[in-house]
């Protein structure tokens, strides 16, 4: 009877990881139709009388909206067959329709999917307790995961020998055109990087040397969008780093930062 459980066990375990890796193309197109859908219908619409003038629909603006969405579609596709990384090339990489907003005005960089969190769950800050910080964090300061955008200097899991791991300059190298990529699509008002690492990654795009210590909770104004370097929300950084209190007041700075380039 334990070897008929253990088999059925490995065989769930097996089945719910190819549930949360696999890209399904019936997922991706039904979400890319309400997207276009959404921003066809603008929310909290009266209907007309018959004799009002219809609106002359901003064919351009719908064009370069659908275009974002098949470059979107396209990216998501190809970071997910991505095996660049020999001790990542089984994991799943976390891009794709659950890290937010297309249209955001602002992009998170963290480091990496968490073992307990997104590496499982699929979902950015999700699952773990560094994804509860940062859902608090948000929520303190009004923001939904509906109004950001969520990505990382290394797409997948970085584990090694069964434990999170710090990713290698290599790998960081390697996800650096799915970056770019992201923030040409996207073109945030804002970027804020999440620890070292995601600093790190936004330093090698721009070739700046930007470091946490000196620049934490500090806007850089740069060409292309603002920079604001603040600490990873992990519990060993809140806990001997950067208390959440903190952390939290560093987060106001996101609002200050979108009203200022609004």
């Amino acid at each position: 009877m334990d070897i008929i459980f253990t088999i059925i066990a490995s065989a769930l375990m097996l089945v719910g990881f190819l549930v949360i890796c696999r890209t399904s193309a019936e997922e991706e197109d039904e979400y890319y139709d309400d997207e276009e859908e959404e921003q066809e219908s603008p929310a909290g619409t009266i209907a007309k009388k018959e004799t009002d003038t219809p609106p002359i629909p901003d064919q351009s603006k719908h064009s370069s909206k659908k275009n974002r969405l098949k470059k979107s579609k396209a990216l998501f596709q190809e970071a997910a067959d991505c095996t660049l990384c020999p001790r990542m090339a089984s994991e799943c990489a976390v891009l794709g329709k659950n890290n937010g907003s297309l249209h955001s005005s602002v992009v998170f960089i963290a480091e990496a999917p968490g073992r307990f969190g997104s590496g499982r769950t699929g979902i950015p800050f999700y699952g773990d307790k560094s994804g509860e910080n940062f859902q608090e964090l948000i929520d303190h300061v009004g923001l939904t995961r509906e109004d950001i955008f969520i990505t990382n200097a290394v797409l997948c899991n970085p584990i090694s020998e069964g434990v999170n791991s710090r990713p290698t300059a290599k790998e960081i190298k390697n996800c650096s055109g799915f970056l770019k990529s992201t923030l040409d699509l996207i073109q945030p008002k804002l970027v804020v990087t999440l620890g070292g690492v995601g600093l790190e990654a936004i330093n090698r795009l721009l070739g700046t040397r930007y470091k946490l210590n000196d620049h934490a909770a500090r806007l850089v104004t740069l060409e292309k969008f603002q920079l604001l370097p603040l600490y990873h929300p992990s519990p060993r950084v809140a806990n001997w780093r950067r208390p959440l209190q903190q952390q939290k007041k560093d987060f106001r700075l996101i609002l200050k930062a979108l009203k200022v380039s609004a």
